[in-house]
């Protein structure tokens, strides 16, 4: 049995918890609802996965199961949608899809079902009335924007959520059927926003996507964060629209191999992502429900937010601060979106819900206090976690070649002799052995570059 986790501690536990680990960013796991503590304590034991990648699947889970259902009022009504993008940061192994696997499977489900139901519908038809029948989609993997934005989206108000094993397919997969550098990124940052977005087919046919709500989740190891970053997608804040998850512990995740998940927990979590989702129907996505914040919790919200910009004014560094600043501006709405998701999340399990689903979720929901309070937690965890990404990433782009290629033969499973060689023109025992101090040395003065050397 593995020592008790972060999973479901309370702030007291927390802290304790932090300073004994020595680390300042642990996920607070403890702001999701406590009945589904059970579930989510023992992927985090049991399961061995990180509670990052835990808590920040789950929220791409809830934002994808409500869509354009809800948005928040930030006030004078200007509305903010709810789209997530999350990134779940690591090692080879160390349990990203395992976490999306789990979190996501009643969400899988619903896909395979409407996998199945579109075959059987469309047997024997011909293409011209295939064209014609509505696809139903809450999950896709591969499809270029052309593709999203003339099919997959007109046939989905709500939404949908595109997974990706590895982030850099996503990456690497924009402004490839188009010679416009950025021109996929200008979707993409429309979808983020929720605001409309048009285009126009051959024969002058103009087509507009009213609400394109599409949320990204994917893993991504250490090595590969700079091409997220590349092409000044920092400084055109594009990167930062990305929640980071960060494991509390470079480590490959281990299962306990007896232990079988109980399935009221299993079930207890598909019940709410399935209301989420079935319950809350979109036929039109500007006429969805609304949440508006209770005035006592925009208030701590707006103190929040004049302590985060009262730290970056102070800084000296105009790099530094202009980064942080992008950061804080990213986060700050994404507060909005974490309120209404962790309100419409904890509706799920109430009890008055099993008696009427419109009782559950009204036209317009209040966001409490408590609900901004955790809400907060969630943006205080990203904003740290989006610093220390652009930190390690800086690190990686300042280490020496010499640095990198010595990771690089470390991966390839070569000696301390050959490293030696590479680094000092001998295989003697001599610069093996100084090949060997050496290493030891850039591994802790890099250890974001060493990955899973570090330990």
């Amino acid at each position: 049995m593995k020592s008790q986790g972060l999973a479901t501690f309370n702030n007291e536990q927390l802290k304790s918890e932090v300073i004994r680990r020595q680390r300042n960013n642990v996920f607070p796991l403890h702001v999701f609802h406590e009945k589904i503590k059970p579930f989510l304590d023992s992927l985090n034991k049991m399961y061995d996965l990180p509670a990052s990648y835990i808590g920040t699947t789950l929220l791409s889970a809830y934002s994808t199961a409500v869509g354009t259902a809800f948005k928040i009022d930030s006030g004078n009504q200007d509305f903010i949608y709810l789209p997530v993008w999350t990134c779940l940061c690591g090692i080879s192994s160390s349990g990203g899809t395992t976490a999306i696997n789990k979190i996501f499977a009643p969400l899988f489900k619903i896909q395979s079902d409407f996998d199945f139901e579109w075959q059987e519908k469309t047997k024997g038809l011909t293409r011209d009335k295939i064209n014609h029948e509505r696809m139903e989609t809450v999950i896709y993997r591969d499809s270029h924007i052309p593709t999203l934005v003339r099919t997959i989206l007109p046939d989905n108000q709500k939404g949908v959520c595109k997974h990706s094993d590895e982030l850099l397919e996503w990456i690497n997969g924009m402004n490839q059927l188009s010679n416009k550098e950025g021109t996929d990124e200008q979707f993409w940052i429309s979808a983020w926003n929720c605001t409309p977005y048009s285009g126009i087919r051959s024969g002058k046919d103009k087509f507009i996507i009213q609400r394109p709500f599409v949320n990204v989740i994917g893993k991504a190891q250490y090595q590969i964060l700079t091409k997220l970053f590349a092409k000044d997608r920092d400084t055109t804040g594009f990167v930062f629209r990305m929640l980071f998850a960060l494991p509390e512990e470079d480590k490959i995740s281990q299962r306990e191999s007896d232990f079988i998940m109980p399935t009221e927990w299993t079930e207890l979590h598909d019940r709410s992502l399935t209301r989420l989702y079935k319950d809350l129907q979109v036929f039109d996505a500007d006429e969805g429900r609304c949440c508006t914040i209770d005035p006592a919790a925009k208030k701590i919200l707006d103190q929040w937010r004049r302590e985060k910009t009262r730290f970056i004014n102070a800084l000296d560094d105009s790099t530094e601060k202009n980064i942080k600043a992008g950061i804080l501006g990213k986060v700050s709405e994404y507060v909005y979106r974490f309120a209404a998701i962790l309100h419409l999340a904890d509706k799920t399990f109430d009890q008055d819900y099993e008696g009427d689903f419109h009782i559950a979720f009204r036209q317009n929901e209040l966001i409490s206090m408590d609900t901004m309070r955790r809400a907060l937690e969630l943006a205080d965890y990203f904003y740290e976690s989006a610093n220390e990404v652009y930190d390690l990433v800086q690190k990686s782009l300042s280490a020496p070649p010499e640095v990198l290629t010595t990771f690089f033969m470390m991966r390839r499973g070569k000696s301390h002799s050959e490293i030696g060689e590479m680094l000092y023109g001998s295989k003697t025992d001599k610069y093996k052995v100084r090949a060997g101090r050496q290493i030891k040395k850039w591994i802790k003065e890099y250890p974001r570059v060493f990955g899973a050397y570090s330990k």
